[in-house]
C-alpha cells in the first residue's frame, strides 16, 4: 500500500521506522485508526478497520467517527469517553459498535489513546463472534428463568442487567451516562419490586430472572 508523504510523517511520529509501522500498524489484524481529536475525522485507517466497516479506505478518509457508530452512542463517546483524555493518556477499554456500510453491525472492544492536542489513536478489536456466543449462552440460560415483574420499567431492566453482571453503581453511571445517585435510586426501586431485603443480595436475586 503506497502512503502519501503526510501520512508517512504522521505515522513516523509513533514508530521508529516505516517498516515497523507497516508490520505493527497497517497490517495488524487489530483495527487501528488515527483521528482528529476534536471531531473524530479519520486521517489514517489500517486494513483491519477497513474490513470491519465495509467501507473503502478512500470512503473512510472522508468520514468522521460519528458516521460509523450508532447515533445514540455519539453523545456518550463525546461526553464521557473523550472527556477522560483531557487528563489521562488513554481511556478505559469499552465495548462499542460499528455500523457497517451495508447496515450490519460489528461489535468492537475499543480504547482511545491521546497522541497530542490534535490527534488520537484508536484501537479496535472485533468481538462480534464473542458477542454472538454470549447472546446464545444467555438465551440458553434464560430458558429456565422467570420473567421480571411487569412493574419494572425498561430503564430499570437495563440497569438490572448491568447490576447482574457485577457492575457497581459508579461503573453503571459511567456506562449509561447517568449520575451515580440516579443509578442507586433505580437499584432501590428494582430491589423493592423484587422484594429483596438488601442491596448486596440484589445481584444474586437477579440471576434467577430473564434480563
Amino acid at each position: 500500500m503506497k502512503l502519501s508523504q503526510n501520512t508517512e510523517q504522521l505515522l513516523l511520529r509513533f514508530f521508529k521506522s516505516l517498516e515497523l509501522c507497516q508490520t505493527l500498524f497497517l497490517e495488524s489484524h487489530i483495527g487501528y485508526v488515527i483521528a482528529r481529536r476534536n471531531d473524530g475525522k479519520f486521517f489514517v485507517v489500517n486494513n483491519a478497520f477497513v474490513e470491519m466497516t465495509g467501507y473503502s479506505r478512500k470512503e473512510l478518509l472522508k468520514l468522521h467517527y460519528r458516521d460509523v457508530v450508532p447515533k445514540e452512542s455519539v453523545p456518550w463517546i463525546r461526553n464521557v469517553i473523550m472527556t477522560k483524555l483531557e487528563n489521562e493518556s488513554a481511556t478505559d477499554v469499552f465495548d462499542s459498535r460499528i455500523v457497517r456500510k451495508t447496515g450490519g453491525v460489528t461489535w468492537v472492544q475499543s480504547r482511545i489513546y491521546r497522541i497530542d492536542d490534535e490527534y488520537v489513536l484508536v484501537k479496535e478489536i472485533d468481538i462480534t463472534k464473542a458477542k454472538v456466543t454470549e447472546a446464545e449462552l444467555i438465551r440458553s440460560l434464560n430458558l429456565n428463568k422467570k420473567e421480571l415483574p411487569s412493574t419494572i420499567t425498561s430503564t430499570e431492566r437495563s440497569i438490572a442487567r448491568l447490576v447482574a453482571s457485577g457492575m457497581s453503581s459508579k461503573e453503571i453511571a459511567h456506562h449509561v451516562n447517568l449520575a451515580p445517585r440516579t443509578i442507586d435510586n433505580h437499584r432501590s426501586s428494582v430491589r423493592r419490586k423484587l422484594n429483596v431485603s438488601n442491596a448486596l443480595a440484589l445481584r444474586e436475586a437477579l440471576q434467577s430472572y430473564k434480563i
